[in-house]
């Protein structure tokens, strides 16, 4: 299940947060700081995966197993454009 980037949208495997991250690059991912792809580059709009997992947050708080679960019941009901 996939976490998405509150800043870029860029997806994340919820694995790959845990385990692959180390402990400034989860926490900056995890409060919507920057991931690994935009830190450090100008983000002009938002996608629709970004917004999604900012409200998830502010709702779930650090319950990152049920925003993971959310965001793919997003994917799959079509919410998010298909790459």
């Amino acid at each position: 299940m996939d976490l998405y980037c509150s800043r870029c949208g860029e997806p994340c495997e919820h694995y790959t947060v845990y385990n692959d991250m180390d402990t400034e690059e989860r926490e900056a991912f995890l409060s919507g700081k920057y991931c690994v792809y935009c830190k450090g580059k100008e983000i002009k709009s938002r996608p629709v995966q970004a917004e999604a997992m900012s409200m998830l947050t502010s709702i779930l708080g650090d319950d990152t197993d049920g925003i993971a679960s959310e965001l793919e019941d997003m994917e799959y009901m079509g919410m998010f454009n298909a790459e």
